[in-house]
């Protein structure tokens, strides 16, 4: 294997792999990408800072490596230069850990079986200790959440191939055991190595055991009943051709890190990003839509299947969700898929109010946002299928629970020119009555709004019978009708211009406004 390897992604959504296939868009990290090698990433506690190697190589086969800093400004990775280095070159220098803000754990080539503890005094970072393991070279390690395990890659006498995996644990009296192998289900005859551990129970690490897709490959095993599970292959495209390891899990709950030297890059090693996809797999246990809506049974969804994706063929919407009173929300968002009146995920933003959804073409999508004390936002997405990559850049503002606040139901659908409900219309309806639900004195006026097209008595008809349309239906789900109106105002409150046919879908609309709460 050669000595370095690296790309670096963002997984998102969850950390849900298989054996053979993972949905993930790739993207290169342009901004900390160079020709020389960038790799072995590691985020610190609140995740707008990372750590990564760098090595430039040098005369006869050598190389020096430093270890390098970015920070998250502006939704993207920014490099603000080095920040652990050695006294001389053709050595090594990893950042292995980071335990808190101001702590990191690094190993040097130079310190045989030792991590160093590195404290940062203000203005640098400054050796202050070290964690004796073992009396030979540590190749990386990772610790378990509360600091009382590490996990590790050497190579011992006595393992069961080239580089194993092995763990010691810290004893009452602050000392550290002698370092237990993993084991044969872990370990082969070839190399283990760079293992990291997510929320204690799920071992990633990288090996060159045969069955792989190319060098080395990424794995990971979970944790039962004390032992840890038959490693299983992370799959495309997490695995090349290529060398592939150095899987981190950042604190985000969707975010992660890996590394690989596959075909592409700017150099030996690159980072890049990656958007894991979820498979969009379907529960059996929705409710059949009311009468009112269609008699149309579902018995022709197949409720098993799951849709794999082309990565290069999706649209990533991101943004920031914050409040009308400029706080920003780690809200809940809901992402359905109209067609199979189904909500396929859910997922929280970010404490900074950051959010991402990955839609692939080929269908129509809800995304509800909502956060307590706040009315729900809608937006939606009718997506053609597509041949490529595409971003959309959505903040999105909840407003404050407050008489006269509304909010524009964009995933609500009619018949053309007609008042009746389409089955699509489904989730959005649940959405107003989650609203109602989670609010039991609130009062809502729901309006139909219309474009310009056609008679003025014609649209405030239309208008009126659309709004009635969708009180009938609450009510039919048991809310209270007393605490609902509806009124059409035809076209007499646009939204937008009616000279375009962008304008006149803006202005086609159906509101809910706060009349009590």
């Amino acid at each position: 294997m050669k000595r370095f390897f690296c790309y670096i992604f963002v997984l998102s959504f969850a950390i849900c792999v298989n054996a053979q296939t993972s949905n993930c868009y790739l993207t290169p990290m342009s901004n900390i990408n160079t020709a020389d090698n960038e790799y072995n990433s590691i985020l610190c506690p609140s995740g707008d800072v990372m750590a990564y190697t760098k090595s430039t190589a040098l005369k006869h086969g050598d190389y020096n490596e430093l270890v390098y800093s970015a920070k998250f400004e502006n939704k993207e990775w920014v490099p603000d230069g080095k920040i652990l280095s050695l006294r001389k070159s053709y050595s090594h220098i990893d950042v292995v850990g980071w335990p808190s803000k101001d702590t990191v754990y690094a190993y040097k080539g130079t310190a045989h079986g030792k991590i160093l503890i590195y404290g940062f005094n203000g203005t640098k970072w400054k050796k202050c200790g070290k964690i004796k393991i073992c009396n030979t070279r540590i190749k990386k390690s990772c610790t378990n959440t509360s600091g009382t395990s590490i996990y590790f890659s050497t190579e011992r006498r006595k393992g069961l191939g080239k580089q194993d995996l092995y763990v010691t644990h810290l004893d009452n009296d602050g000392n550290w055991s002698k370092p237990i192998n993993l084991g044969d289900k872990i370990n082969t005859k070839k190399n283990e190595i760079a293992p990291t551990l997510v929320g204690d129970s799920i071992l990633f690490f990288a090996s060159d055991r045969d069955g792989g897709l190319g060098g080395y490959d990424i794995y990971y095993s979970k944790m039962n009943n004390g032992e840890w599970s038959e490693p299983i292959n992370a799959g495309e495209p997490i695995n090349s051709a290529k060398d592939d390891a150095f899987y981190f899990k950042c604190q985000r709950e969707r975010d992660a890190i890996i590394s690989s030297n596959r075909d592409g890059g700017m150099g030996g090693m690159d980072l890049y990003l990656v958007s894991y996809i979820l498979d969009k797999t379907l529960t059996v246990d929705f409710p059949k839509p009311a009468t009112m809506l269609s008699d149309k049974l579902l018995a022709d969804l197949n409720l098993e299947e799951a849709t794999h994706l082309d990565s290069t063929k999706i649209t990533l919407v991101k943004g920031i969700v914050m409040g009308d009173d400029s706080i920003v929300l780690k809200a809940k968002i809901a992402l359905s898929d109209n067609n199979l009146r189904q909500v396929i995920a859910t997922q929280d933003a970010e404490t900074n109010g950051a959010y991402q959804v990955i839609l692939p073409g080929g269908s129509n999508y809800g995304i509800a946002v909502s956060h307590p004390g706040y009315m729900f936002h809608s937006e939606n997405f009718d997506l053609p299928e597509q041949n490529e990559y595409k971003e959309i850049s959505k903040d999105i503002t909840l407003k404050k629970i407050a008489v006269g606040k509304s909010v524009i139901l964009k995933n609500l659908f009619y018949e053309i020119d007609k008042a009746d409900l389409s089955l699509e219309s489904i989730v959005e309806l649940g959405n107003v009555i989650k609203l109602l639900n989670d609010n039991p004195t609130m009062c809502l006026e729901i309006q139909g709004h219309t474009d310009r097209t056609g008679t003025k008595a014609h649209n405030k008809t239309l208008s009126e019978k659309r709004a009635q349309s969708v009180a009938t239906y609450l009510i039919e789900k048991g809310i209270d009708p007393n605490r609902l109106t509806s009124k059409g105002y035809g076209y007499d409150k646009p939204i937008a211009p009616n000279n375009t046919e962008e304008g006149r879908a803006e202005n086609r609309r159906t509101e809910i406004v706060v009349t009590k709460i």
